[in-house]
């Protein structure tokens, strides 16, 4: 059982025009000389303001919090720094100092198709250590600028304290926009300990400052926090508990839906309608409840990054009926459809563009992207457009959208009327905008699933996520990276809104143009292995069937549909369970044996994936992964596949898998005994 431990000293961060120039966050005397006036509520002591913490308790211990600076001065103040959260005092307890070999830094990298790379190292590896008798400037800083908040670091920091064993977790849930988390060290010589800054507000990171007039206020954005008995497995497990608590979008019944999308290795956003209806036909055999039409149902004259942002249906691609026809042929054959959208992006030669530039977004004068540009979610026009858009494609039977979203609009934008207004104050309104429309469209249309995708998880933070059904995981189009990407992501956000490619039949983007189906395309994954191995993966998620599965041998089709099966019977379970990496977390580059699991304790079920990431060479491998931590004893209930060199067995807490070869995966299901 995780048990919550008491939090560090929750307090906030400020600087007041331009008096503090410290590159680095420790301690500038503004909280520390501040007076408690009522709950929650901070003086400053010259009178210029006032901060209010708002705290919400969520699920399991964990804290929301976010800051309010409010001017009750008579003259403006000019804030270039606010914390959502501050916590203080970490490593005042216990015998050993910080920078004894006490703690341990968790945190992840994330890249286009490599999300999810977590590290483990000590906090001077990290950047953190003692210098000599003066505060350290040192620090562990995680940040990200623009609008692809994902785009370097997960906006997550985990301080493991390994003489005490306990987890403190970190995290800003800043809603698409620049952040900073920043681990420092607050006094002298042997006295110093831990601190932690969280937001979104800091001149330092992108620039962000704010001017706030007499009786004017500011919130931040919320961050998340607390401290878990245990180490990363427990304090991932706390967090996925709050964010299931956070979610604003319930997934229809509750459960991750199986969905087919065109476009990963397979279609690669050139579909028509000669190549769609096999792959719904394959679809519908196999199970899926959504298809989804990616890139390229809307008109364009061949150029889409200037033509996009209209979203009118290319009817000519489709035959006779037109995108119309092709929703209707996949309602026709039990499902619901979706299609492509990026509603943030226009083209510069659309027609939305050339009526409206002003709902364009700009930088110093200059409308930002070239042919692919911005639209100012701001701007009500803009907001009609993309609103009426939503609702023409509901009219026509469209029930499931995936919002990408390829580029970054950068450091900050222009405010229209407002040239003072800082820009990167400016883009986080533009954010929120564009977040408060997804809302007002999903509460019109609540049967409307509308997925986050941003080059694959390129805006993941859970401020942002929140606000939709699912998140892409990755554009990693390899399937033995992807269990990499998906179980380090799945740390990061509840694993039933990490949408998992599943693509057998695999066709690589660089042939998209001249790839034909043949027998000996089909005969290549004859063995079923490859298939095998992307089902295990679109198991352990919210799983998008993809790949030319309408290529594929009856054999083949049998494992996806098996798969399928098994997916449906899970859900309930995936839907509540937590992630547990009973062997640590996987390297993209690692080629190895990785076991990972989802656990439910209600049930006292285990849905453990084993991938071999190596390469094929024909070679039998045998594992032995331990589960004591989890159970003394368990007994299995299932293995997927039932074939020939896929086998499980289990000895009290020990439990040996054997795969024909490297390259291999499979499925357990276990109970505890």
């Amino acid at each position: 059982m995780v048990m919550l431990m008491e939090t560090p000293a929750s307090t906030f961060y400020l600087n007041l025009n331009a008096e503090n120039n410290n590159t680095y966050i420790a301690s500038n005397g503004i909280a520390e000389t501040a007076t408690q006036v009522a709950d929650g509520v901070l003086r400053l002591a010259d009178g210029r303001g006032e901060i209010h913490l708002e705290r919400q308790s969520l699920p399991g211990g964990a804290t929301l919090q976010r800051t309010t600076l409010v001017n009750t001065g008579d003259t403006a103040l000019l804030a270039d720094t606010l914390s959502a959260a501050f916590l203080t005092g970490i490593g005042s307890d216990g015998e050993r100092r910080w920078d004894d070999d006490r703690f341990r830094v968790h945190f992840a990298y994330s890249s286009w198709q490599g999300e999810g790379q977590w590290r483990h190292m000590s906090p001077e590896d990290a950047g953190l250590y003692k210098t000599y008798n003066h505060h350290s400037q040192t620090s562990v800083r995680l940040r990200s600028v623009g609008t692809w908040s994902t785009a370097k670091y997960y906006p997550l920091l985990l301080l493991e304290d390994t003489e005490l064993h306990r987890t403190h977790f970190f995290e800003v849930l800043v809603g698409g926009t620049g952040w900073q988390i920043e681990l420092c060290a607050r006094g002298h010589r042997e006295d110093s300990t831990l601190c932690v800054f969280l937001g979104a507000a800091c001149e330092g990171n992108d620039g962000w400052t704010l001017t706030l007039a007499p009786g004017e206020r500011y919130t931040t954005c919320p961050a998340l926090y607390g401290c878990v008995e245990g180490g990363f497995e427990e304090a991932v497990a706390a967090l996925t508990g709050a964010k299931r608590a956070l979610a604003l979008r319930r997934l229809p019944g509750g459960v991750p839906p199986l969905c087919f999308n065109d476009y990963m290795n397979c279609l690669w956003a050139l579909p028509t309608r000669e190549k769609l209806i096999p792959l719904m036909d394959a679809a519908a055999r196999v199970g899926a409840e959504y298809f989804v039409i990616d890139a390229g149902w809307f008109r364009t004259s061949g150029n889409w990054s200037a033509d996009m942002g209209d979203w009118e249906p290319w009817d000519e691609l489709f035959g006779e009926g037109g995108v119309q026809g092709i929703l209707d042929e996949i309602v026709a054959r039990g499902m619901k459809p979706g299609v492509w959208l990026e509603i943030e992006s226009v083209g510069i030669s659309s027609a939305f563009a050339k009526a409206h530039p002003e709902a364009l977004l700009y930088r110093h004068g200059h409308v930002i992207g070239k042919d692919r540009c911005f639209m100012d979610f701001r701007n009500p026009a803009v907001r009609a457009h993309i609103r009426g858009v939503f609702d023409r494609l509901y009219r026509m039977g469209v029930r499931y959208v995936k919002n990408d979203y390829n580029q970054s609009v950068g450091v900050g934008i222009d405010t229209p009327g407002a040239p003072d207004r800082n820009g990167a104050l400016a883009l986080g309104d533009h954010a929120a905008a564009v977040l408060s429309l997804v809302d007002e469209i999903c509460t019109a249309y609540p049967d409307f699933i509308i997925e986050s995708c941003c080059s694959g998880a390129m805006r993941s933070d859970f401020g942002a996520v929140r606000h939709f059904y699912l998140q892409s995981s990755s554009d990693q189009e390899d399937y033995l990276r992807t269990p990499s990407v998906i179980t380090g992501l799945s740390a990061c956000l509840p694993p039933e809104r990490v949408g998992v490619w599943a693509c057998p039949y695999p066709v690589a983007i660089d042939y998209r143009d001249s790839f034909r189906s043949s027998a000996e395309f089909t005969a290549g994954f004859a063995d079923g292995r490859v298939t095998v191995h992307n089902m295990v993966s679109g198991l352990m998620g919210l799983m998008y069937l993809s790949g030319h599965i309408d290529c594929a041998d009856g054999f083949n089709l049998s494992l996806m549909r098996q798969a399928a099966d098994i997916y449906k019977r899970n859900r309930t379970i995936t839907a509540r369970a937590v992630p547990v990496f009973p062997a640590g977390t996987l390297r993209l580059s690692g080629r190895e044996t990785f076991p990972y699991g989802l656990l439910d304790r209600e049930s006292g079920k285990l849905l453990l994936a084993v991938w071999s990431t190596a390469l094929p060479d024909g070679t039998p491998l045998q594992t032995q992964i331990d589960l004591s931590r989890y159970a003394g004893a368990w007994r299995i209930a299932d293995v997927y596949p039932a074939l020939p060199g896929y086998t499980a067995s289990v000895s009290g807490a020990t439990l040996t898998v054997t795969l024909p070869e490297r390259g291999s995966a499979a499925y357990i299901e276990l109970g505890i005994l």
